[in-house]
This record gives structure tokens, C-alpha cells and sequence, in this order.
């Protein structure tokens, strides 16, 4: 999915190193979510922690893996199309990158798609992507879950990308779903009872989930909770 993306952006300057082999984490993805038929994660300016002034560059997905690491970041401006958006449906751009005219696609026009801005830890850009078999009609109620679902499983893997990399991220805990569910639900207003009537849970637990991301985000409140989880893109209001 963001093959040709990769390619564009790091051009024939630098070698880069690959192999037609998948990831194994996506490839079990694929198989407990229906109707996934690809899923992709591109990194870009991931500094390398034992190299000083290193930057690694790679594109991961189900079917193969790409990566080189170059002197000097690239520039994250020329990513357009989707830009600073918290997540962008392919189905409504028709532009997604373009460098001096040049168009790469990300996806097949007939399927449907999503691409996420992944939470930055080391000034990095991150995109996560997700393609779906499924009707136009069925889209909209699909891409709720989607969005959900994969933004965590996304920084899931990016924060192991990371670690690859030499760095530390065991302080960054996951926010779990159901967190980010109870989460959202205040963010849009409701109330802890409300969100126990709307996600099918007792009020009680709506507020041993909200307690617990509290202290995974180490916040004194709900309120900074609610801020943070949407500062860093892990909830979308």
C-alpha cells in the first residue's frame, strides 16, 4: 500500500535493502479481522539510537519490507494528500503524494481504504494503512472499527519499530480498545452512565476503564485524559 509512497520519498540515491516476505504480525492481523485484504505501516526519520545522525527510512506491510537509512531526514512537507489529518479515506483523495508532477497511488480506486497518522515519540512521521473488501454502502460502518481497532494495533507495531531501533518505549503503555472507547464517549459529552448504556457495560466499569487510562497517561483527571488521548491522535472527536 505504501510502496510506491517509499519509493518516491527516498529515491535512487541510497540502497535500499528489502525482501518479498511479509510481516507475520500483519499477516495474523488479516486473518482475525474480516474483510482486511492488506495492511502497511510506513516510518519515516526514525532515528537510529547506537547511530548518531542516522536516519532509518522503511515501509512494512503483509507482503514485503523496505528499508534504508539515510544522513539526513527527509522532508515529511512532501507528503501531500494526507498531510497533518488524523487519518485520510482514499476513497475521498485523489491525490495522495506528489513530488515534481509525480503521482504515486497507494491504493487500488476500487477498494476501500484508510491511512493514520501514528503517534510521534521521536520527532518521526508514522502512517499506519488498512485496506478493506467491502461494499460503498457498508463503508461507513466498517471504517468506525477500522479507524478504532487499527490506530492502536498501528502504534502497537510502531512503538515496536522503535525498539528495533534502540529505543526505550516501555514507559508509552497501550491505551486498551475499550479504554479509548470510554474515552471517546466523554469526549463527545456523555456522561460515565451514558457510556455504559451506549457501549453495553455497567457505569462501574465504564469508570475502571476511564481510572485506567488515567494512569497509563499519567493524568490527574478525565479531562486531561480526554486532551491528551486526542492530542496524540489516539481518539478522533
Amino acid at each position: 500500500m505504501f510502496d510506491k509512497i517509499f519509493e518516491v520519498l527516498v529515491g535512487d540515491s541510497v540502497s535500499v535493502e528489502g525482501r518479498s516476505e511479509g510481516v507475520a504480525f500483519f499477516k495474523v492481523s488479516k486473518t482475525v479481522y474480516e474483510h482486511v485484504s492488506a495492511l502497511s505501516y510506513l516510518g519515516i526519520n526514525i532515528p537510529l539510537a547506537t547511530r548518531r545522525g542516522q536516519y532509518m527510512q522503511c515501509s512494512y506491510s503483509d507482503s514485503s519490507v523496505k528499508q534504508c537509512v539515510r544522513p539526513v531526514p527527509l522532508s515529511a512537507d512532501r507528503l501531500t494528500g494526507i498531510g497533518s489529518a488524523e487519518f485520510v479515506d482514499f476513497a475521498k483523495v485523489e491525490q495522495v503524494f506528489c513530488r515534481e508532477g509525480e503521482l504515486a497511488t497507494a491504493v487500488d480506486p476500487a477498494k476501500q481504504a484508510l491511512a493514520m497518522r501514528l503517534r510521534p515519540l521521536r520527532d518521526e512521521v508514522a502512517l499506519f494503512g488498512v485496506c478493506i473488501d467491502t461494499s460503498h454502502a457498508d463503508w461507513p460502518e466498517r471504517k468506525d472499527v477500522i479507524l478504532r481497532d487499527f490506530r492502536i494495533l498501528g502504534n502497537y507495531f510502531h512503538q515496536h519499530i522503535l525498539r528495533i531501533y534502540g529505543h526505550d518505549t516501555e514507559s508509552d503503555m497501550l491505551v486498551s480498545a475499550r479504554e479509548l472507547d470510554c474515552l471517546k464517549w466523554v469526549a463527545e459529552g456523555k456522561t460515565a452512565w451514558e457510556a455504559s448504556v451506549i457501549l453495553g457495560i455497567s457505569e462501574r466499569t465504564v469508570r475502571f476503564h476511564l481510572n485506567s487510562a488515567r494512569e497509563k497517561m499519567r493524568c490527574a483527571t478525565t479531562t486531561q485524559a480526554v486532551a491528551k488521548a486526542v492530542a496524540q491522535r489516539l481518539i478522533v472527536v
